[in-house]
């Protein structure tokens, strides 16, 4: 060892001669001494290290605390919660996205350091850098049930809990708006941000599906009527806007194809947990199917498409989609489904199932989040009940009226004439678009089939503005195009019901 180290000075330059080289011995003598340091020390050691090093040794002395907080010494979180926290205000994004990583670990860990954390969070909110944003966000999303779960149990509330809720609220309806966001990737985070509001914020039912993984299972049921702080009616309110908000979403015509997909799969996973919504998520999808934004080029229509199928199936495969199974192999024949594959997906109805069914049938439609529609008509009465029904709900009342008014005019007759009208808008070629996506039409002039083109056809009108529908619900055409002049030459279709 003194050969070696005796040759390694000699090869070293003249200010190398006087560097921190340590023998063997010694060296091995350092890492027992660190090893023997108490954790509280060596976390203090490394906190101001990294206050003083670089970045990427910056990270490397916070990992290292988060390691020895967290994992090893979680008594110690209590202690350096803001010492790591003051962390936030450094130049660099990658540091700051640590400090957002240690407080949803820390929260995980002890419940109690939310009323300390979720204020942090709700002010990195405002951050500059977008990445940063969508970091507090994914974390919010983890710690939004985990904060619900915290207070709905606190039989008293005290002071700091209280306004640690409240905060929370701040922060919700800031990732809500962000739904508008330019940034495709924060309104991803806003719509999964939704589903799990929606999801936390509703009640449990008989068919309901567990969540995956290690997820929190939190709903309305934990949550006492005579809470001091938390207002179910109030929770289920958000719950209701939330979900009208993403409705609304999927069926804009701006919507880009990445939002689109995470609308399809969150609904898709509130339909399976909460299923008395599975009827109104498979309308919505039978509408976005016929009703695509025309900006999609031909590869995201396909992606979209492929998403759909695959989602639909899986709601094919939950015991509650049984009073809509029509509907929905009607759909899902329309997106290229054989009638093996349908098959293999349907589920036999349990007994229970199609005794239900047999008691709704008089029921007809239902309708999400029942109570608050009920509450929303009692406070504000008549036209002011329709007034604050969410933008999504009130587009999906309004394309339900006109297909009902559709309906009954689709008679074999009145769409000849339609067809016979339209032929001359063909184009020449067969696109190609519809090449690849066009299967034939399963079942037609069937009762399940007629109602899937009224719809079709409503959900089309209803975005042009026009129809019962949207004349009742004053529904605006959601993109303005300039119409062609009209043709004196063109047939008239005459409406069926007044030929008799």
């Amino acid at each position: 060892a003194c050969v070696s180290s005796a040759v390694l000075v000699s090869m070293a330059g003249p200010s190398e001669k006087q560097s921190t080289f340590l023998p063997l011995g010694e060296m091995q003598e350092d890492a027992e001494a660190q090893e023997s340091q108490p954790p509280q020390e060596k976390v203090i050691a490394l906190i101001n290290e990294a206050q003083l090093v670089p970045k990427e040794k910056k990270l490397e002395c916070l990992h290292q605390v988060k390691e020895l907080i967290t994992k090893k010494n979680p008594d110690l979180l209590d202690s350096f919660l803001d010492e790591v926290i003051a962390f936030q205000q450094d130049s660099a994004p990658d540091v700051r996205k640590f400090v957002v990583n240690f407080m949803e670990d820390a929260c995980k860990a002890d419940s109690g350091l939310l009323v300390r954390v979720i204020p942090m969070l709700n002010y990195m909110m405002e951050d500059t850098n977008t990445n940063v944003i969508k970091r507090v966000m994914t974390c919010v999303v983890q710690l939004y049930k985990l904060a619900l779960m915290y207070v709905s149990k606190l039989k008293t509330v005290e002071e700091e809990v209280q306004e640690m809720w409240e905060i929370l609220q701040e922060t919700r309806l800031k990732i809500c708006d962000m739904i508008e966001s330019d940034n495709d990737g924060v309104r991803t985070m806003a719509i999964k941000f939704m589903e799990v509001l929606i999801l936390a914020q509703t009640k449990k039912e008989p068919d309901s599906e567990a969540p995956k993984g290690t997820e929190v299972d939190i709903s309305l049921d934990t949550v006492s009527p005579s809470h001091p702080v938390l207002k179910a009616s109030e929770l289920r309110e958000e719950a209701g806007t939330a979900m009208g908000s993403m409705l609304a979403l999927t069926a804009s015509p701006t919507v880009s194809s990445v939002n689109l997909m995470a609308c399809i799969s969150c609904l898709t996973n509130i339909a399976r947990q909460r299923p008395s919504n599975i009827s109104t998520v498979v309308q919505t999808f039978e509408l976005l199917h016929g009703n695509l934004p025309p900006h999609f080029a031909t590869s995201q229509v396909t992606s979209v498409r492929k998403q759909l199928k695959g989602q639909i199936l899986s709601l094919l495969r939950h015991p509650a989609s049984f009073e809509c199974r029509e509907q929905i192999t009607t759909l899902l024949t329309d997106l290229g489904c054989t009638q093996v594959e349908i098959a293999k997906n349907t589920p036999k109805p349990p007994a229970d199932v199609l005794k239900r069914a047999r008691n709704d049938a008089e029921g007809s439609k239902k309708t999400m989040f029942p109570e608050q529609e009920l509450s929303a008509g009692a406070g504000a009465g008549g036209e002011g009940g329709e007034e604050r029904s969410a933008p999504g709900i009130a587009l999906m009342e309004a394309i339900e009226m006109t297909t009902n008014d559709l309906k009954p005019l689709l008679v074999p007759e009145a769409v000849t004439e339609v067809v016979l009208a339209n032929m001359k808008n063909l184009p020449r070629h067969m696109p190609r678009t519809f090449k690849n996506s066009y299967t034939p039409i399963a079942a037609a002039g069937t009762e399940a089939q007629v109602t899937h083109l009224a719809r079709l056809l409503a959900s089309q009108m209803t975005s042009a503005g026009i129809g019962v529908g949207a004349h009742t619900k004053g529904i605006q055409p959601q993109k303005q195009a300039p119409s062609p002049p009209p043709r004196s030459t063109s047939p008239i279709v005459r409406d069926p019901r007044k030929r008799r």
